[in-house]
């Protein structure tokens, strides 16, 4: 019998408390840059998710018309990164 990878044994405990949902969410924020670029991450700051809602806060309302225009496109990005739905929408603050 081979050990188990530390990660299975943190993902089955997790899920077990029912904690993964928000873990999964988290990862969206941690790892924002490496999904859209530095070019978008540094416009548009992962704030939140509720609700499968990725809510960006974009200062600038040039970025803000650019981004509208992308929302659909970065929600299949996003989801495409890891493989599963992780959000379903993105509002922009």
């Amino acid at each position: 019998m081979q050990p188990e990878p530390i990660s299975s044994i943190i993902r089955r405990i997790l899920a077990g408390k029912g904690l993964s949902a928000g873990v999964k969410q988290g990862e969206v924020l941690i790892r924002w840059e490496e999904i859209v670029g530095d070019r978008i991450a540094q416009n548009a700051e992962a704030y939140a998710i509720e609700s499968g809602i990725l809510f960006l806060k974009v200062p600038d309302s040039t970025w803000r018309n650019e981004l509208a225009l992308m929302k659909e496109s970065l929600v299949e990005k996003v989801n495409t990164f890891f493989g599963e739905e992780r959000i379903t929408r993105i509002h922009l603050i």
